[in-house]
């Protein structure tokens, strides 16, 4: 098996000292290389096909290649998708990911962050929403000051109360889409499943959902649960105590299923008595029966967003607004259908 080049292969090869050789090929060095000396190196180290070595530059800069990615749960498909996307993003600049999974528990997410800069990880990617807590808030804030203190950086893919660069789906408008499409489909009783209210996220898409029920002159209904299958079955049958909807849009695409099952346990036809959406398109739905209606997110390309606004962070050229909202888009499948009801005369 052919050895890798190193750097003294390189400087052997270039005639220059090991130090030149270093210098010549680190963007980051402040010592003075000629041109003649560095196209030299440079046409050494490609000849060699060398690479730097990323862990012996984070010995200079203070910070190792790697990049957290925090989830809030690593089994939901949701994020899974977030973090092929930011892996493949990575990966390409040199950067090893690691995944961190807090099951939305402000302690455990905090455990993790300190460990990242204790580590000093060159960047952290928050997947999930900010954790309404108040502890959690200002000690979040310290460690986000001791990452930036030693060089690193920190990007948001979900709403937050800190003020860190974001890349967002809009929320909102995908809750907004989604509702007028079952309003157009004559539905009047359509309820909502949300998740927990210390979410962010949870908010802005009720925020999307009450938005249209009011413009479309209907009252909301909204129940909670956690964002789990068994969480949105347990949902249904609050949702079915307190009235019929002939409609339920569910947060995210993981409580949607949970929503069919249990609709699909009572004997309730979806879409011909109710009708189900969801949020966020995750791999699949397409080949279930009935398939499922949902608003798209890039999740993915959300990931890939991520890691390229922390790369331009860490390098200084970050010239975006704090915030960049990505299109989401309506995907119109089998689980939604005209209502069967017909509205009373107001």
């Amino acid at each position: 098996m052919r050895r890798l080049p190193i750097l003294s292969d390189v400087a052997r090869q270039a005639e220059v000292s090991l130090t030149t050789a270093s210098r010549a090929l680190d963007p980051d060095s402040d010592h003075p290389v000629s041109e003649r000396t560095r196209a030299r190196v440079v046409a050494a180290a490609t000849r060699l096909s060398y690479r730097p070595n990323p862990m012996a530059r984070a010995l200079r800069t203070r910070r190792v290649p790697t990049i957290a990615i925090v989830v809030h749960d690593v089994s939901d498909p949701y994020f899974a998708e977030i973090v092929r996307g930011a892996t493949a993003a990575a990966s390409v600049r040199g950067f090893l990911t690691v995944v961190c999974s807090s099951d939305r528990v402000p302690a455990t997410e905090l455990r993790y962050v300190e460990m990242l800069c204790e580590s000093r990880v060159s960047g952290v990617i928050f997947a999930g929403g900010g954790l309404e807590e108040p502890h959690y808030h200002h000690t979040m804030s310290g460690y986000a000051r001791s990452i930036a203190h030693y060089g690193g950086a920190i990007v948001a893919l979900a709403p937050r109360s800190e003020r860190w660069p974001a890349e967002l789906p809009d929320n909102r408008a995908g809750a907004r889409m989604v509702t007028e499409h079952l309003v157009s489909l004559g539905h009047f009783r359509i309820a909502m499943i949300s998740g927990p209210a210390t979410l962010r996220t949870s908010r802005e898409r009720e925020f999307g959902y009450a938005q249209a029920m009011k413009t479309a002159g209907l009252e909301p209904s909204i129940v909670r649960a956690d964002f789990t299958v068994g969480g949105a079955a347990q949902a249904v049958t609050r949702l079915l105590a307190n009235g019929s909807p002939t409609a339920v849009f569910a947060a995210t695409d993981t409580m949607a299923l949970g929503v069919l099952s249990e609709l699909r346990r009572l004997g309730i036809d979806v879409p011909t008595e109710v009708s189900v959406a969801g949020f966020d398109d995750i791999p699949g739905l397409e080949f279930m029966h009935p398939a499922l209606t949902t608003v798209r997110v890039p999740m993915a390309e959300l990931g890939a967003a991520g890691v390229a606004r922390l790369l331009r962070q860490l390098d200084g050229d970050d010239t975006a607004t704090r915030t960049q909202i990505h299109p989401v888009e309506l995907v119109v499948r089998e689980s939604t259908g005209r209502a069967a009801a017909v509205r009373p005369a107001g």
